[in-house]
Parts: structure tokens; sequence; C-alpha cells
């Protein structure tokens, strides 16, 4: 054999392995042509490697059952028979093409093959064929970006449909014939934005995926890097923003800045200020920010339901679970072009929305509910048990029906067919907004013969179930599906008792009804487009032809018209890409910071925003701050500094002593008190007797006195702080050992907490560290509504150096938290060597400069900072840096701990 010869060029005993595995491999596989590709296949492979040409043998007839299996397991034996031409059809190009990978790129040939065998089944043979097409031609690129682009294209194509994947394949070709490092990002990205924009916009995401890549298809045009960025940004944008906000801001970041990559950069990544009041001020559409409370008194008002109303960003990861209290809308609505017709949509969406809470959408363990997925199982899933952790609802029934994606869509406008129903029927001064809406979504319906079978039946749905019925031309076009449905719609969805397992019944029957019936037969005839198994693919070129460029194959394809439908934007859309064993690529070598480290339990994060000097903007959301208590270490730290300075302890609590005020004070001159003012009292007397002008304050009231003040202690914990100094020689240093800065500064918080503790001030005590802008790590370690206690000692002795020094971030999050204290007085401390740094922190300009900002936003807010450094040398920076506020700098660093609280006496005397 020819591979085997190949193979003992390299390697005599692979070859001998290969060969006489030859039976077993033909056994396995059962086709001898089949085979005998495999083998080409493997011998190609061998001209590289001998190893992983026998790795590709070994697991070729593996990944060619996993083929047929995954098939035979998702369709059914009919479909089985009926598709065994095509699966041997497509298998034959994937083998062809597998043959392309193994001359261009070796043992790559075996991770296309695996991928290959991970494809969606549901997906449409054409779809299947031109994926591969676009593939070969990919190629031309490298094995390398040939193989990402497939894999991550099998993931498109579950998640954006046949014309998602042609878009997005024109907008991946384009960025690949300029660079391969910016088409390997791109490809990196994709799964997550369409994922994002798949879970927050439901069975609306199709038809806004092919708008979002059509706008950054425009961008792209521009500047690939500024294209990829619209993307990346793409999912924050519409969660609050309409669709043509979102394509006005893309477009106007092209006029804004033509020539300052940096600053459209930062504009098209949603980073800074002015890029998301541009995104929200936007001309079009009625935000939802401005209508929230009225909203909230209108459903109040007409169902006398006190509802939370949030934008659909803030949706939870599982929609079929709600708290019954909340209701989410989409951020922003431009459906008609006007504002007063775009509020009265959103009304009837909240209306609606505050329907499903009373009529029960969201109902777990309904009995009804459990007996329905009993029957599904029995029906559908005959071998498979039911989860007894998770609740049973309406996602758990969806998730047993066949074909996924159309059941979702048929229940999602049977539901809002029973919650407009029944909204008519209990709250009748709903209806003329209900009826309003109506008529204006009767105007906005898209021609029947440009849907495609499955929409067409959705389409015909909606109009019973929503717009009251469909018009005579269209009953008489389609008289068969229109009374299959009209007739599930009375039965199941027009009764004032009707609930959510109506509407799941309802769905269930209409697919029964569908496969096989007359329905979908005459769904079919009156679309323009082919139904599934009527396609026929174009003239297929072999693949060892030129292969023809994805631009070009999707200039050809049909698109359908791109509309979102308003009322299904409550439900998440659950696409089968189950069927895409997903497998994420490698990190990217081209990634330029640190990545968000994942949580810790008790941890919480908060997002603050940055100054860029360069933009002359924030960045907003740049800075995440992870909140968690300090470690625990020795109390031994906190007894032996006690021991060291026990008598200046005893004199700095004396000193404090003073500082609290008396238990009560007398004020003089009041209209009435506990008692008569002697003084006031002579004066009376005498100003009657001579002038006849008198007060009537003669009284004395005693007032209780307290001292008001919250101090937050800001101790620097980075890296730097793990430097040893000496005593200076001009003091007795000889007989005082030298001291890493950490060290020092525990001692001096130490003397702190035992001045505080007499003076009675409320005090927090908190470190932190950084590993770039996603890892600022903010410790408590004495809060500010907690005893000076062992615990504390025990966490202050744990204190140690760490890490960088992102000072911005750690003050606005020390600023936050002193802001929720309720004290005259709010006195935030730095302790730091005063040289902000961090991974991504910018050149030292950038994080002074941010620094500067942080510390004039907290004086502004009504907060006195006030820093301590040691870093004599950078003086002049630390002027520029500290200047607006109240700072200092401490030579001798040893002295640290018995200057601290003479410095505190004078912030707060």
């Amino acid at each position: 054999m020819l591979t085997a010869h190949r193979q003992s060029l390299i390697s005599s005993t692979v070859a001998l392995d290969c060969f006489q595995r030859a039976p077993e491999v033909l056994r396995r596989i059962g086709d001898e042509d089949l085979t005998a590709r495999v083998y080409s296949i493997a011998g190609e492979i061998a001209r590289r490697s001998a190893t992983q040409s026998a790795e590709f043998l070994g697991r070729a007839p593996e990944l060619i059952a996993r083929f047929h299996a995954r098939r035979e397991r998702q369709l059914g034996a009919r479909d089985l028979s009926e598709g065994a031409g095509a699966a041997r059809r497509l298998l034959e190009r994937a083998l062809a093409l597998t043959a392309l990978f193994a001359e261009k790129a070796g043992g790559l040939a075996t991770e296309f093959l695996s991928a290959f065998a991970r494809l969606p089944v549901a997906a449409r043979l054409e779809d299947q064929l031109k994926l591969l097409d676009h593939t070969h031609a990919f190629l031309e690129r490298g094995g390398g970006i040939a193989l990402q682009y497939f894999q991550v294209a099998a993931r498109v194509l579950a998640l954006a449909g046949a014309d998602g994947l042609a878009r997005w394949t024109d907008l991946t070709w384009r960025i690949a014939l300029q660079d391969n490092a910016a088409v390997y990002n791109f490809l990196k990205l994709t799964p997550g934005v369409l994922e994002a924009l798949a879970q927050t916009h439901g069975p609306a995401a199709r038809s806004l995926i092919r708008q979002v890549l059509e706008v950054v298809r425009q961008v792209s045009e521009r500047s690939i890097a500024l294209g990829i960025e619209c993307f990346r940004s793409s999912p924050r944008a519409l969660a609050s923003a309409t669709v043509e906000q979102f394509v006005q801001w893309a477009q106007s970041g092209l006029t804004l800045y033509p020539k300052d990559s940096r600053r459209a950069q930062a504009y098209y990544a949603l980073e800074t200020q002015a890029s998301q009041q541009a995104l929200r001020h936007m001309a079009g559409g009625v935000t939802l920010d401005r209508v929230s409370q009225t909203l909230r008194l209108y459903i109040l008002g007409m169902t006398g339901r006190s509802v939370t109303i949030r934008p659909l960003n803030h949706l939870p990861d599982r929609m079929s679970v709600n708290d019954g209290q909340t209701i989410y809308l989409p951020a922003a609505i431009a459906e008609f072009g006007e504002e007063e017709a775009d509020f009265k949509l959103y009304k009837v969406l909240a209306a609606h929305a505050a329907g499903q809470l009373e009529f029960g959408t969201y109902a777990r363990d309904l009995p009804e509910l459990i007996e329905l997925a009993r029957e599904l199982r029995r029906a559908h899933s005959p071998g498979e048990e039911a989860s007894t952790s998770e609740p049973v609802t309406f996602s758990t029934i969806l998730a047993l029906l066949p074909d996924r994606e159309l059941a979702e869509r048929l229940f999602t406008t049977l539901e809002n067919g029973r919650i407009d129903f029944l909204l008519r029927h209990h709250y009748r001064g709903l209806r003329r907004d209900l009826d309003f809406v109506r008529h204006r979504m009767h105007q906005r319906r898209p021609p029947l013969e440009e849907l495609s079978p499955a929409d067409l039946i959705v389409e015909v749905l909606f109009r019973l179930a929503l717009l009251g019925g469909v018009a005579e031309e269209v009953r008489h076009r389609l008289p068969h599906l229109v009374t299959l449905l009209e007739n599930i719609v009375d039965r199941f969805i027009r009764r004032v008792d009707a609930t959510v397992v109506d509407s799941l019944r309802a769905t269930h029957l209409i697919l029964q009804l569908l496969k096989g019936q007359g329905a979908l037969r005459e769904a079919e005839a009156t679309s323009e487009q082919p139904a599934a198994e009527e396609l026929k693919t174009e003239a297929e070129p072999e693949m060892g032809e030129q292969p023809v460029h994805p631009r070009v194959l999707t200039e050809r394809r049909p698109r359908p018209t791109d509309r979102i439908e308003p009322f299904n934007f409550w439900i998440r859309r659950h696409r089968d890409v189950e069927d895409v064993e997903w497998e994420p690529m490698q990190e990217s070598p081209f990634a330029e910071e640190l990545e968000a480290q994942e949580l810790e339990p008790g941890d919480q994060a908060f997002y603050y925003e940055e100054w860029d000097h360069e933009l002359a903007d924030f960045r907003t959301a740049w800075c995440r701050v992870i909140e968690r208590p300090a470690r625990r270490g020795a109390r031994q730290f906190v007894q032996a500094v006690r021991a060291q300075y026990g008598p200046m302890i005893s004199s700095i609590r004396y000193q404090f002593q003073l500082l609290r005020p008396e238990a009560l004070q007398k004020v003089r001159g009041e209209l009435d008190g506990e008692e008569f003012d002697l003084q006031a009292v002579i004066d009376y007397a005498l100003d009657r007797q001579t002038s006849g002008r008198v007060s009537e304050r003669l009284y004395v009231r005693r007032l209780r006195r307290q001292r008001d003040v919250a101090v937050s202690f800001l101790l620097d914990m980075s890296s730097s702080t793990a430097r040893t100094v000496s005593p200076r020689s001009s003091r007795a240093g000889a007989s005082r050992p030298s001291k890493r800065i950490i060290d020092i500064e525990k001692e001096g918080l130490v003397l702190m907490s035992e001045a505080l503790e007499a003076v009675g001030d409320r005090y927090a005590i908190q470190g932190f560290t950084s590993e770039g802008r996603h890892n600022v790590k903010f410790y408590i370690i004495k809060d500010f509504d907690e005893k000076h206690s062992p615990e504390v000692e025990a966490r202050i002795g744990g204190i140690t150096y760490q890490n960088n020094t992102r000072l911005g971030a750690a003050i606005r999050h020390a600023t936050a938290r002193l802001m929720r204290q309720e004290a005259r007085t709010k006195l935030l401390i730095v302790l730091s060597d005063g040289r902000p740094y961090d991974h991504d922190y910018g050149d030292a300009r950038y994080a002074r400069e941010d620094t500067k900002i942080a510390l004039r936003q907290a004086r502004m807010a009504g907060v006195i900072p006030f820093c301590i450094t040691i870093d004599r040398e950078s003086e002049v920076q630390l002027r520029d840096m500290y200047g607006e506020v109240g700072y200092t700098i401490i030579d001798d660093v040893l002295s640290l701990p018995e200057r601290l609280p003479s410095i505190y006496r004078r912030l707060t005397r």
C-alpha cells in the first residue's frame, strides 16, 4: 500500500502497525471506497509525519461512525432512509476537503474531520455543502485559519442560520485578505458575540445578527480594527439602544474620528462616556430610562400590580425563572418611527409582561406541567430520565419538543395571544392601547410570499393569535393552514381559564399536525423560498478545483426580510446549539491585557470608570474591583507592636480621649428648656427697667454632642512595599532594625486602631493590589460597623505585599464605601509609596492623571482625601498628582507609626 510505503520511509514500526490494522479499519468503516479514501489521506499525511498519519488512521473510523450515529440519533428512521444519499454525498465532500487539509497542513486533517463529525445535523444539506466550500476557500489563508473558520462557522450556522452564516463569512473573508492576526481575533470573538445577541434578543436574534453584520461590514471598509471593535461591542450597544440607533451610532463614528484612530477605537469599543452618550442620544425611538416610571404607574393604575421594570440586559441567566415582581422590557423602541406610537407600544409590552406574571407564564412545577413533561419524554425521549433538581417550567417542555427552534417560536406566539386575550377580558381599560398597537402591527406585516415555509406558518399564527384574524385573501390562499391554526387558537388560547400548559399543548399539537399533513405543503407552495427537502444544490465543484470565494457564494443567496418582532422580546432563544460540540480555541497570542480572574466564594465585583487623559474622557466600567475579606494571619504581629510601642500607645490613647466630646453640652439662650439661664434672667430684668426691650430667650438646654467622623484607611499592598528601609543615621538608628515598608504601614495601623478606639470614631481598614484592570483586589481588614477584635488583629497580621498599584480604581471604591456612611466628616487616608503602576495602566502620566481625577471625584463627593507617601524622590510628580488634596511626604519611613496619629488629629480637629 502507498500509505505504508510512505510511512516506512519515516518509521518502519508505524508502517507495519498501520498495515496490520487495515482489515480492522475496513471492518469499522464498512465501505471499501471510503476506506480507500481514508488510506489515501493517511498517505498524504505520511509525507510529513508517520505518527500523525497513524493517528489519522486510528481516529478516522471512529469519526465516520460518530457522523452516522449523530444523524441516526437526531433523525427518524424514515428521514434517515430518505437522507442516506445526502449523507453519503456530504461525507464524500468532507473527505475530499480532508485530503486537501492533509496536503496543505498535514495532521490538521484529523482535527478537521473531528470538527466535521460534530456538524449540526439539523442544518440543511445545501448549507452544510456551502460551509465546506467556504472552508476550502479559506485554505488559501493557511490550514490553521481554515480549521478555525470551520469550527466557528458551524457555531454561526446554529446561531444565525444560513443567511447569517453567509454574511458573516463574507465579512470574515474581507478581514482575512488583510491580516491573519486580525481574522484570528475575529474568529475568537464571534461565538461569544453571537451567543450574547441570541440570548438577549430571543427569536429576533437571527434578523438582528444580519443587521449587525451589515453595519460591521460598513465600518470594516474604513478600518478592519474598528470593524472588529464595533462587532465586539454590539451586544452591549443593543442592550441599551434600538437597531436604528446602533446603525446611526456606528455610522457617526466614521465621520467623528476620520483620522484619530485611538479615539475611534475607544468610540467603537463603547469605552468612553462620549461614545455611550452618542449612542443613547441618537435620533429615533423611545428609551426605557425615560419612560420606566410612567410605565410602572401605568401598570399600577390599570392592574393594581406594583412591579419593578428593568432593561433586557439585566435578564437572569434563566428567563423561565422569574421573581414575580420584575418585568423586563427592551431598552429602547423605534418600531413605528413616531414617538407617541412607540410609547404606546411600550405600554402594551409592559402590560403583556405584567400579564405574564399575573397569568402564570413562569409557573413552576404545576401538576399539569409535570404530567406534560412525562408524556413528552415517553413520546420523544423514552430512555431519558427527568432531572429531579431542576424545576419544571415552559422551558423544560420546549426542550423536549422536536424542532426546538420552531417550537419556541410557536409557543411564544401562542402565549402572547393567550396573555393578550386575558388582558382584554380582565382589564377593559387596556383595550384602546391594545387595539392601537394591533392596528399598527397589521400595517407592518411582511408579504407572505417573501417568507420561508416555517416563517409563513408562524406569521399566520401571529395574525390569528394577536391581530384578531387573517384577511380573506390569506384564508383563500391557505385554507387548510388557516383552518388548522384557527381551530387550535380557539380551542386552547381564547379561553378565560387557559394556562401556560394550554399554550404548550397547542405548540405540541401544531408540530404534530404539521408533520406529514397538507398544511406544510400548502405553506411551501405559497412561499417563494424552497422548502428544505426541495432545495437543490448548485453544481458542486470538485475539491481539487479552484475554490469559489465566500463573497461570491454569499451574493448568490437570496436574503429574507430583516425584521424584528417586538412581542417576542421576552423569551430567550435556546437554539439547537447543543448539536455543536464547541471546543474553545487556544488563547490569542495577540492579547494585550491580563484576563479577568474568576471570583472566589464570597467575592463581590464592582466596576468603575477610568480617566484617559489622551482621550480627555472616562473609559466607562473599565476597572473591575474585587472586594473580598482579608486573609487571617498571626495575632502575634499586633501583640509585638503593642509590646514595642507600649508607652507611646498609652500616650496616644490619652491624647485621643481628650478629643472625645463631653456627653452633654449646655446651649444657652433658648426659648424653652430644663432650667433658667441665670445671666439671661438678670439681663431680662435690667432691660425691662431701662429700655423696655427684652429677650424671651431665658432658658438653658442640654444637648448631646457626638463626634461625627468616619475614616477609611486605604493601604497600598503592592510589591514595591516589600522594600526594606534602614533608620537614618542622624537619629538613634543603630538600635532600630531595618524593616519592610509593608510592616511599617501595619505598625502604623495598629497604633491608629488604638487611637480610634479611644476617640470612638468609626473607621475601616482596607488594602489593595492589582493585576490588570480586571483584577483590582480590595481587601476588607476591618469594616466600619465591625468592632476591633482578635479576628481583626489576625487580619492585620496577615497583610502582605502582592502585585501592582492601580490607585485610581482603589480610591474610587474606597470613596463609594465611605459615601454609604452617615457621618458629617468623611475622611479617606491613603498610605502608599506614591507610584501608581499596573500592567495595562498606560504610561506613568496616564496613571498619575487617573489618580488625580479619582481624588478630585472623592473631594467633589464630600470626602476629604489625604495621602501619606514615602517617596521624596518623585516630589514633583507627587505634587502634580496630590496637589489638589492634602498630602504629606514622610522622609523617615520608620517614624510613620508615631506620626500617623498626630496627622489624624490635625485632620479631624
